[in-house]
């Protein structure tokens, strides 16, 4: 190989190597919720589904939940965490502005953490010891829940891309100015 093309080739690795997100990652989990799911299990019709993204850059944990059929009002929801399933676990993020007194709905909030709680309830939904519960009159220790599966993505954040096409940018800017 030419000097050259060590030097293209060099610089293109140190741009790629800077472009890799450090902890600017946004982690999705998913969760399906049933009767059948929860400590002790029960026989709800209920179901639903959960979507839960943690933001490693602005600590920001961003629910999205639906839920329908459920034997009676809803009183709470939210995320428990971190105990091995099927053991019940403290609340960790209570959704805040959740409609009670419904037995459908939709959901849909962020939450920005501190790092400890951050970083614990990501730890534990890694760990497949987080879930998303519903709680109702019926159940006042929940009629659905789930378990937080995943991640089922890792977004990348745009700056990221910035950052690697500008390291790219730099290495033909050196390149073009070698030639020259």
């Amino acid at each position: 190989m030419s000097l050259k093309t060590l030097s293209l080739l060099a610089g293109a690795v140190m741009g790629l190597a800077a472009a890799t997100p450090a902890s600017a990652i946004t982690y999705v989990y998913a969760a399906s919720l049933s009767g059948l799911t929860e400590n002790p299990p029960n026989a709800s019709p209920g179901t639903g589904v959960a979507a839960v993204a943690f933001d490693t850059t602005t600590l920001t944990v961003s629910v999205t939940e639906f839920f329908s059929g459920l034997t009676a009002p809803t009183t709470a929801s939210h995320i428990h965490c971190c105990a091995a399933p099927p053991t019940n676990a403290s609340v960790a993020l209570a959704f805040t502005g959740f409609t009670t007194g419904v037995t459908s709905g939709i959901y849909s909030n962020s939450f920005t953490l501190g790092s400890t709680a951050f970083y614990t309830m990501l730890t534990g939904a890694a760990a497949g010891q987080a879930y998303v519960n519903v709680h109702t009159t019926a159940f006042a220790g929940g009629e659905i829940e789930g378990y937080l599966q995943g991640p089922t993505a890792v977004v990348p954040e745009p700056g990221t891309y910035a950052l690697m096409l500008a390291g790219l940018g730099a290495v033909g800017f050196i390149v073009r100015k070698r030639q020259a």
